[in-house]
């Protein structure tokens, strides 16, 4: 024999009620969802975290290169002339540093631009240095 409460409520087991499958699915969905979000976030700040490291690695290679520049101008070793350098330094394999020096204009001022590049990625730095005797005419 049935109690009444028992009959009136198919879904109570010792006192509690239990979930519906359309409530477990609901929450499977909501989870794996969160799960994925979760992962996609992962890889996201993996690829942020390479492209900061190129970043940081070419823009220390790039003052390297035109802070050597700014000194071999001042001290007289180099001219100030148009046209591209070579870098002196030793790179990391598939790195490549290019840096072009602009004519001096009349202001007496040089344009230095260095780019950086490590495969289909490019980094460029400029800086323009006050060379007072170099445009001093005669």
């Amino acid at each position: 024999m049935q109690t009444g409460s028992q009959t009136a409520n198919s879904h109570t087991v010792a006192g509690r009620r239990a979930f519906s499958l359309l409530e477990i699915l609901i929450t499977l969905l909501v989870l794996s969802g969160s799960v994925v979000i979760m992962f996609s976030g992962f890889d996201t700040a993996a690829q942020l975290d390479m492209f900061a490291s190129f970043e940081s690695e070419a823009a220390f290679l790039a003052e390297r290169e035109i802070e050597l520049l700014k000194s071999e101008l001042l001290q007289g070793h180099i001219k100030p002339a148009a046209g591209s350098m070579k870098s002196r330094f030793r790179l990391k394999p598939g790195w490549k540093i290019a840096s072009v020096m602009a004519d001096i204009d009349k202001e007496d001022s040089v344009r230095l631009i260095c780019s950086v590049s490590n495969g289909d990625r490019l980094f460029q730095l400029e800086s323009f240095i006050y060379v007072p005797t170099a445009g001093a005419k005669k």
